[in-house]
C-alpha cells in the first residue's frame, strides 16, 4: 500500500533587508533629534515678561547663556557655576574665539543681588553687553 506523500513547503523568508532599512532611519532620527538640543540645566526657569521686549533675529553662533535660578544658583550652559568662579569661567569662554557672545536667562523672582553678581563678573571678564532674555506678555 502506498500513501501519498505530501509534498514539502520551503521554509518562509524573512526579509531582512527591509527590516535593516527601518532601523537605519530610526537611528538616523533619533541621532538628528538629540544633537542638536541646547544644554540646559535641569533646574526650571520662569523668565519675566517685558512689554518693550523684541525678538532677536538668530545668530550664526547661538550665544552662551548664562542661568539664574530664584534661589540664586548660577548655571554656565548647564554646568553650575560659583558666583566667585563665574568671572573666570566667562574669561575662559570668551577666549575661545571673539565671535563668542553671552546671555543672561534669569527666573523672574530672582533676588537683584544676584543678578548683580552675576553682572559683576561678566564686567571682569571684559563683557560689556549681557542682553537678557525675556517674554512678551500673552495677550
Amino acid at each position: 500500500m502506498r500513501f501519498s506523500q505530501k509534498q514539502r513547503r520551503p521554509p518562509p523568508i524573512i526579509n531582512i533587508i527591509s527590516l535593516i532599512d527601518i532601523l537605519c532611519i530610526l537611528l538616523i532620527f533619533f541621532i538628528v533629534t538629540t544633537v542638536f538640543r541646547k544644554p540646559e540645566p535641569m533646574v526650571k526657569i520662569d523668565v519675566p515678561d517685558s512689554s518693550q521686549a523684541t525678538n532677536v533675529p538668530p545668530a550664526e553662533v547661538p550665544p552662551v547663556t548664562i542661568f539664574l535660578a530664584k534661589d540664586g544658583k548660577i548655571f554656565l550652559e548647564a554646568e553650575p557655576v560659583d558666583s566667585s568662579r563665574l568671572a573666570d569661567a566667562l574669561r575662559a569662554r570668551k577666549a575661545q574665539g571673539p565671535q563668542v557672545r553671552f546671555a543672561l536667562r534669569a527666573d523672574k523672582d530672582t533676588p537683584f543681588w544676584a543678578i548683580t553678581k552675576v553682572n559683576d563678573a561678566a564686567s571682569q571678564a571684559g563683557i560689556r553687553n549681557l542682553p537678557t532674555y525675556m517674554d512678551q506678555p500673552k495677550p
